[in-house]
Parts: structure tokens; C-alpha cells; sequence
């Protein structure tokens, strides 16, 4: 589901392994297939493999086979493999009737979208992790002036980062303006 927090939760999850000291790698599929999938060696050298919107290599039929075997090697006891997508796996168009099977594969969970004060939260927490310390008047600002959805808040985080970095600045109401050029305030 889009929106609904799955690259949040994996990137929480990928905190939480750190934290831990597990080996965890993760990628998203969409910039995978800029890459070779003969040469993906990424999951060789960890404990968990973490990938995101791996529904994006449905129809390519080097990385399905590539992911048939990654998820042929977690069942094998290789590693753990944990992945988010958008679309349910029966719903996926692939070059490999394998892989979406193999898709459906251990534990399956759907995350419905999140309510304002979810993304209230996880909005907070994905600014801690990239050192950004939001104030709860920064977070209504953006609440209330722009969409309230996830997608849409993350975006403008990313964009708030950027700014914040170049201009060494504390993310602030006055920098929210500046950095998303509002007009008419």
C-alpha cells in the first residue's frame, strides 16, 4: 500500500539492527535495476537483507531469478531476508512464476495507512535518524499546510534535510517557507 509506512519500518528495522550490531544490508529494488543482477553480492556478507519495493523488478527476468535464489538461500537458513512492497505478490506481473510464489513465501503482514498521529510519529523518528530534531509546532506547521500522508511528509523531511545541511540551519517554521517557497506568506 502506498503511503502506508513500509520503508519507514524498514529503515526502523535496519536502526534496530545497528543498534544490535547485526549485519544487515538494505536496498531499494528501483535503484537495483539501474544495476547488473549477476553481479548482486550485497546479501553475501550479512546476517539480515533488507529489500524495499521489490515489487519494481517484477517483470525483469534477471532480477526475479536473481531474488528466486536469495529467497531459495534465506529458506536454506543462509540469512534472514525482509522485504516491503507496494502490490500483494499475486497481483505481481512476472517473467517468473517461481518468483512470485516464492514471494508468498513466511510471514505476510499488510500495513493499513497511517492516521495523523502515526505519521506525527514517524515522522519525528525519521528526523531523529537523519539528526534532525523536529518541534512539535514544526510538525503541526507541516500538518496543517501540507498533504497528510506519508508519502508526501517524508518528501518534504528529505527536502528540509537538504536545506537544514546547506544552510546550517535548525528545521523552523521561517526555514519551511523558505525552503518550500510558499507563497503568500
Amino acid at each position: 500500500m502506498t503511503a502506508s509506512g513500509k520503508t519507514h519500518l524498514l529503515n526502523a528495522s535496519a536502526d534496530y539492527a545497528r543498534q544490535k550490531s547485526v549485519a544487515l544490508q538494505i536496498y531499494d529494488a528501483r535503484q537495483l535495476l539501474q544495476c547488473d543482477a549477476n553481479e548482486f553480492e550485497g546479501f553475501s556478507h550479512c546476517e539480515v537483507l533488507a529489500i524495499d519495493n521489490i515489487d519494481a523488478i517484477a517483470g525483469n527476468m534477471e532480477w526475479e531469478a536473481c531474488f528466486y535464489q536469495v529467497i531459495n538461500r534465506c529458506r536454506d537458513g543462509d540469512y534472514r531476508f525482509v522485504f516491503a512492497m507496494t502490490h500483494r505478490p499475486e497481483d505481481l506481473e512476472t517473467a517468473l512464476d517461481d518468483f512470485r510464489s516464492r514471494l508468498q513465501w513466511g510471514l505476510m503482514l499488510q500495513m493499513p495507512a497511517s492516521d495523523d498521529i502515526e505519521i506525527r510519529q514517524i515522522l519525528r523518528k525519521r528526523a531523529q535518524l537523519i539528526g534532525i530534531e523536529l518541534a512539535e509546532d514544526v510538525i503541526s506547521y507541516l500538518m496543517t499546510h501540507h498533504a497528510r500522508n506519508l508519502a508526501t511528509q517524508m518528501a518534504i523531511l528529505r527536502r528540509l534535510d537538504g536545506a537544514s545541511l546547506s544552510q546550517q540551519r535548525k528545521v523552523t517554521i521561517p526555514l519551511i517557507k523558505q525552503a518550500l517557497l510558499e507563497p503568500g506568506e
